[in-house]
Parts: C-alpha cells; sequence; structure tokens
C-alpha cells in the first residue's frame, strides 16, 4: 500500500516539476522576444532621429550661406557706390573751370539721301510640326487563369475614380491572390501589386488624415502583401513594407505585431540565404 502511495507521489512531483520547467521555458522564452521586439523598436527610433537631427543641420546651415550671400553683395554694392563717387570728383571739378568758347564749326553739307533698300523677301512659312502620336494605353493583363472573385475585384477597381473606393477595391485583389497564395500565378500577381498599392495608400493616408478618420486606417493590405512578398523570397521587399507600417503606425491584427512580422520575415531571409 504504501509503495503505490510512494509510486503516485513521486509521479505527481514528476507532472508538477515538468509543468514547472515548461512554464519557466515559455516565460524566457516570451522575454527574449519582448527585449528583440524593444530593441529593434530601439533602433527604428534612433535611425529617424538621425534624420530629423541631418535635415535640421542641412536647413541651419543652407541659412548660414544665405545670409553670408547677401552680407556679400551688400558689401559689394556699398564697394561700388563709393567707387562711382571718387570717380565723380574730377569731372565736377572740370566743369566748374570757365572755359573759354570755340568757335562754332562751319556747317557741312547735307549728305546726299541713300537710295531706300529694297524690300527683303517674306521667308517662307515653316511646316508645322506633325503631332506626335498619342501612348498606346497598356495592355490590360489577362486573368484568363485567374478566379470570378479576381477578376470582379480587378474589374471594380478599373471603374473606381474616388480615393477611398480604389483603396477598397484594391484591399479585394490582394485578399484573394493571399487567399491563393499556395498557386505561382496568384503569388507572382500579388507580389506585383506590391508598388502600386505602396503609392495608392500613401494617398489614401493623407486624405484619411486631413479628414481626422485614421481610426478607420487598418494594415491589413501591408500584412498580406508583407506575406506574399516573403513566399516570393523578395525578402528585403517584405521587411520594407514591415518598416512602412511601423512608420505609419498600423496594426497587422497580431500580439507582436509589424515588429514580430519583420523579426520573422529576417529569419526566413537568413534561413534561405544559408540553405544555398
Amino acid at each position: 500500500m504504501f509503495k503505490i502511495l510512494a509510486i503516485i507521489i513521486l509521479v505527481g512531483l514528476g507532472v508538477y516539476l515538468f509543468k514547472r520547467a515548461q512554464r519557466l521555458a515559455e516565460e524566457e522564452q516570451q522575454q527574449a522576444l519582448n527585449e528583440s521586439l524593444q530593441k529593434r523598436r530601439e533602433e527604428y527610433q534612433a535611425v529617424a532621429k538621425a534624420e530629423a537631427e541631418a535635415k535640421a543641420k542641412a536647413e541651419a546651415d543652407k541659412d548660414v550661406i544665405e545670409g553670408e550671400v547677401i552680407a556679400s553683395e551688400a558689401t559689394l554694392a556699398s564697394e561700388s557706390e563709393v567707387q562711382q563717387a571718387k570717380s565723380s570728383e574730377p569731372l565736377a571739378f572740370e566743369s566748374s573751370q570757365t572755359a573759354e568758347p570755340e568757335p562754332e564749326p562751319e556747317p557741312e553739307p547735307e549728305p546726299e539721301p541713300e537710295p531706300e533698300p529694297e524690300p527683303e523677301p517674306e521667308p517662307e512659312p515653316e511646316p508645322e510640326p506633325e503631332p506626335e502620336p498619342e501612348p498606346e494605353p497598356e495592355p490590360e493583363p489577362d486573368l484568363g487563369w485567374a478566379t470570378p472573385a479576381l477578376q470582379q475585384g480587378m474589374a471594380n477597381l478599373a471603374e473606381q475614380s474616388e480615393l477611398a473606393g480604389k483603396h477598397q477595391a484594391m484591399l479585394v485583389v490582394i485578399a484573394e491572390c493571399y487567399k491563393q497564395r499556395k498557386l505561382k500565378e496568384y503569388l507572382d500577381f500579388g507580389a506585383h501589386l506590391s508598388d502600386e498599392y505602396s503609392l495608392l495608400f500613401a494617398d489614401y493616408y493623407k486624405a484619411e488624415e486631413a479628414n481626422g478618420n485614421l481610426k478607420a486606417v487598418k494594415g491589413i493590405g501591408f500584412m498580406q502583401l508583407a506575406t506574399l512578398l516573403a513566399d516570393h523570397h523578395e525578402f528585403d521587399r517584405a521587411i520594407g513594407f514591415c518598416h512602412q507600417a511601423i512608420g505609419y503606425e498600423l496594426s497587422d491584427g497580431t500580439k507582436t505585431g509589424f515588429e514580430g512580422r519583420l523579426a520573422r520575415i529576417e529569419k526566413a531571409k537568413e534561413k534561405a540565404a544559408k540553405s544555398q
């Protein structure tokens, strides 16, 4: 009976020690991840501060140079006035002396009138330049391979004229490519949209900021495009997209945010480089 109790106690003690060790390991791992994220946040803030200081220094140097140029121009103008005053003094002295009047010269004979020149022939009118041909519109991409959802999304994107509508239609297209990213055509097409979305989002963000509606701006597009670019092995562009999202103070909907996503993409980049 005592042996059975001892075995039960030992088993319970072993389970307790195993769970305690597992909990300590998770806490250490979470602490290491938080320290890494804090370090990356500090590095990003230091880079932004250095850029701001460099810009302020450049503007201060520009103001100093402009002040020196204005002072130099004023000095040159003052010296020029002094020189003109000195050169006019002898003339004033000579004019004060009374010179004897010279005898008037005899009138010269009037010259004979010159013959009128023949009128020059009028120049021939230059031929008007031919109008340059208008550039041909870029052909629309062939989407025969695409799902009806992607084809409809591209059609809606082409029809939109307002900025908010264009942004929403672009999100629909990106989401469909993200959903089907295991297929090469969707992965290639989605990664190709990254530059166009970056420009569109910059205008959209400015408009929402002017309207005081930044709370409605989400980071879903940056999250999905960063994943598409990373899966496409364009790690540097994916990292750049994460930095843009951090600069806009966007969230990707996870606990670690775009900082954690950035760390994971950098690890994937290192792993891919080692495997080559």
